[in-house]
């Protein structure tokens, strides 16, 4: 090999070793935004948790709210709306932490009423032990009741993998003059806009001051679910960039 050729391989190695090292930074630095969003998030999640914590009544004990459960930032929210707009009448669709606070809330006004939706025995057995826990169980009407098929309007495919299901219609069509829905059920994976039948399940048994809040809107299937509850029934719907979403229906200005 004569020197021309060392050369030329010496410098075949340098842009090599560049092209690693600039590779290397870029990675670095993408790892070092991702790090910093996590860190972002978990302060976030603990401020509100914070706040949450010094909203509800001093012996109320919350389960854990990571994983499936709705995240401190959407709660202290719904506590602290619950606290304000004193809604009379309230269904919620998928019980657990939501249903603690819901209940302080309305134990804190001395006013109201949850109606809790379940199909899972299992975890309304859960619910229905920290409410007591906190007693707080008398400020909630626990329903719990197996999905069964829904024949009735919905936007998923009629001949789709999964057919439509949606809890029992018994187990809400009593209920009168509702101020806030908030939809957390039924679990995604019982088929497609598996949440979509609340609105027209109850519509006909809303107050004309009627909210509907709808968690996990970071998820398109619940965007979608708002975007048509909206342009079907004349709500205006606004998101807020919380950890898991959130979509707020409300009574349109336009009427």
């Amino acid at each position: 090999m004569d020197r021309n050729d060392r050369v030329m391989n010496t410098l075949k190695i340098e842009d090599l070793e560049s092209v690693f090292a600039e590779a290397n930074i870029e990675k670095f630095n993408k790892l070092t935004q991702d790090l910093i969003k996590v860190q972002n998030r978990i302060y976030s999640q603990l401020e509100s948790l914070s706040w949450l914590q010094r909203r509800l009544l001093p012996n109320t004990q919350l389960p854990s709210l990571r994983g499936w459960a709705s995240s401190p930032d959407v709660l202290v929210r719904l506590h602290t709306h619950i606290m304000e707009a004193k809604p009379a009448v309230i269904v919620e669709f998928g019980s657990g932490a939501s249903t603690l606070v819901i209940a302080d809330a309305l134990s804190q006004n001395g006013t109201g009423k949850l109606f809790s939706i379940e199909n899972s025995k299992y975890y309304g057995a859960q619910t229905l032990s920290h409410l007591q826990q906190n007693h707080l169980q008398g400020w909630v009407d626990l329903r719990i009741g197996e999905l069964e098929k829904w024949d009735a309007e919905h936007i998923n495919s009629e001949d789709a993998d999964k057919p439509s299901t949606w809890y029992p219609k018994s187990l809400v069509k009593n209920i009168k003059n509702i101020d806030l829905i908030w939809v957390d059920g039924p679990p995604g994976n019982t088929c497609l806009y598996s949440r979509y039948p609340a609105l027209p399940a109850l519509f006909d048994q809303l107050s004309s001051r009627i909210e509907v809040w709808m968690d996990d809107t970071v998820r398109q299937e619940e965007r979608d679910i708002c975007e048509n509850w909206a342009k079907k029934y004349g709500f205006d719907v606004h998101y807020y960039p919380l950890e898991k979403g959130l979509g707020r229906l409300t009574v349109s200005l336009k009427k």
